[in-house]
């Protein structure tokens, strides 16, 4: 009714009773000069929006349940647009989260603008590099965790400034070595998959010995193994460094054993788990074709028996750490280091799967996805229970296919699902079906949930909106020290650049002034 009102009063007619056609000002709580310091914990599930979240409760834990992502207990809706475009991109966003001002969309990665146009930035602190560089820099320990490549933008971009986010060979090598020119402090950890980029090409494949000259991984997808241009070895050039170097599931249980028997132990690590991503991030169709199948699991379990993460059975890479995992193994380590400097640390943990999932509209790829995402806030969470000055927060810069729950939905005489309609004309002849996705696919079997409270299960199909990230509705939530901002000075508005200000006043202690309307200065 208000709005069919709205609409016969006009414009004119608003504007003389003082409605604004344009925009609506919201008084929002000022922040103060100072807070309470604590750790940093940024978790960034890539892509997951609500409707993700509520889609892997459903499968995993239940309607009535909760997983870990319901029990943080602040939250306020987030604003993703970047500068020139209303959907966030991985790169932009995790540019605006490192650095605190709105950049443009297609090609910023640590800077504003791609190639040529791209130019180097101050943070929102004045700092010249992300808040990451700055931390680093006045000494607080600061490390990386990714599913996917650690060159990805969502955990690069707070250590590399390039002009194409493609160049993943420079981004690994700022990440290691510093900016150019810059004499940056080394991260404590690294965690992901990349090793293709850390080698040059032609590097042989480990056979019977695992050494720093030989590749551990193969892309399962692709086939592609090191890809180094310019002849280095940055494994090799990691370790005369300091970093001790894991690729494997063994190495990684060894070092963990070693971290919790040893508590004096405080190792500097690079850990690369897969060529490329960790994960497989193809449709469930392309899985079954190349084979990337585990026979050990049966067809009808509820994690389906495609490998959707690492290699082959049999192969080295098989079975890696998990997002959780490597996040747990970062913690230890992060905690030992700021024990020892005397400062908060700064972890920004990445589950980059969900997102690329959610783009290939691979339906059982992405609840597996959210699985591991909230398995990592998890970790987090039994982490901040020990270490109450520690924030937690969550957000994720766009929404990945539109992944949307559909239940009841159509079967054929086998019982698998099969199309819904949409994008409604009124001429009949234009009528459009979309097709569903079940357990393994499109015209496969229907999705079943955990048990409700009532103790029923029930079937559901995956409808996606289409592939490209979506400037869908976000949900940034937060725990512990600071949290409590969400429902005050961030209610009305948590932009992209708010990510940044949290991060900031909760490691350093001080409020930052919005740095929305503003462009970033150059450096």
């Amino acid at each position: 009714m208000k709005a069919r009102l709205l609409g016969f009063l006009g414009v004119g007619v608003l504007a003389a009773v003082g409605v604004s056609t344009v925009a609506a000002t919201t008084f929002v709580p000022p922040l103060q000069q100072r807070y309470p310091t604590g750790n940093v914990i940024f978790i960034h599930p890539d892509g997951a929006g609500p409707n993700h979240w509520a889609a892997a409760r459903m499968y995993w834990n239940g309607p009535d349940a909760l997983s870990r992502w319901d029990q943080l207990p602040y939250m306020a809706l987030y604003r993703g647009h970047m500068s020139n475009q209303l959907t966030g991109t991985s790169n932009g966003g995790a540019t605006v989260h490192a650095f605190g001002y709105k950049v443009d969309g297609l090609g910023s990665f640590g800077q504003d603008g791609a190639e040529e146009e791209a130019r180097a930035i101050r943070a929102l602190s004045g700092f010249g590099g992300s808040i990451m560089r700055e931390a680093a820099a006045v000494g607080h320990p600061v490390g990386v965790v990714n599913d996917g490549d650690v060159a990805e933008p969502g955990t690069g971009a707070y250590l590399a400034e390039v002009g194409n986010r493609d160049d993943s060979t420079e981004i690994v090598l700022q990440m290691l070595a510093g900016r150019p020119g810059m004499n940056d402090p080394d991260p404590a950890v690294i965690l992901g998959g990349g090793e293709a980029f850390f080698l040059p090409k032609g590097t042989p494949r480990c056979a019977n010995a695992i050494t720093l000259d030989c590749a551990v991984h193969v892309d399962p997808v692709t086939g592609a193994t090191a890809s180094r241009e310019d002849g280095r070895n940055l494994l090799r050039e990691a370790e005369a460094d300091g970093w001790t170097v894991i690729r494997t599931r063994a190495e990684f249980d060894a070092l963990w054993q070693r971290i919790q028997s040893d508590r004096a132990f405080t190792p500097k690590v690079l850990g690369l788990f897969a060529a490329d991503d960790i994960f497989n991030d193809v449709p469930e169709e392309r899985l079954i074709s190349l084979g990337l199948v585990n026979p050990a699991i049966p067809v009808s379990d509820k994690r389906s028996n495609l490998v959707l993460f690492g290699d082959r059975p049999g192969t080295l890479g098989f079975n890696p750490p998990t997002a959780a995992e490597l996040t747990t193994m970062a913690l230890a380590i992060l905690e030992r280091r700021s024990q020892t400097a005397g400062r908060p640390f700064l972890l920004v943990s990445e589950i980059e799967s969900t997102d690329n999932f959610g783009n290939q509209n691979n339906a059982i790829g992405t609840l597996t996805a959210l699985r591991h995402a909230d398995e990592t806030i998890g970790a987090a969470q039994v982490f901040q229970g020990l270490a109450r000055n520690t924030l937690i927060l969550t957000a994720a810069d766009s929404d990945a296919g539109g992944m949307q729950i559909v239940s009841p939905f159509n079967t054929d005489e086998a019982g698998n699902v099969t199309t819904v309609g949409g994008n409604p004309t009124g001429d009949r002849a234009q009528n459009m079906n979309f097709p569903m996705d079940g357990h393994y696919g499109r015209g496969t079997h229907p999705f079943a949930t955990a048990p409700d409270a009532m103790g029923t299960t029930m079937m559901f199909a995956v409808k996606w909106t289409g592939q490209p990230d979506t400037a869908g509705g976000i949900i940034s939530r937060a725990q512990g020290r600071n949290a409590e901002l969400l429902l005050s000075t961030f209610a009305g508005r948590f932009d992209s650049t708010d990510v940044y200000r949290m991060s900031y006043l909760t490691l350093f202690g001080r409020g930052l002034p919005d740095g929305v309307g503003r462009v970033a200065p150059d450096r």
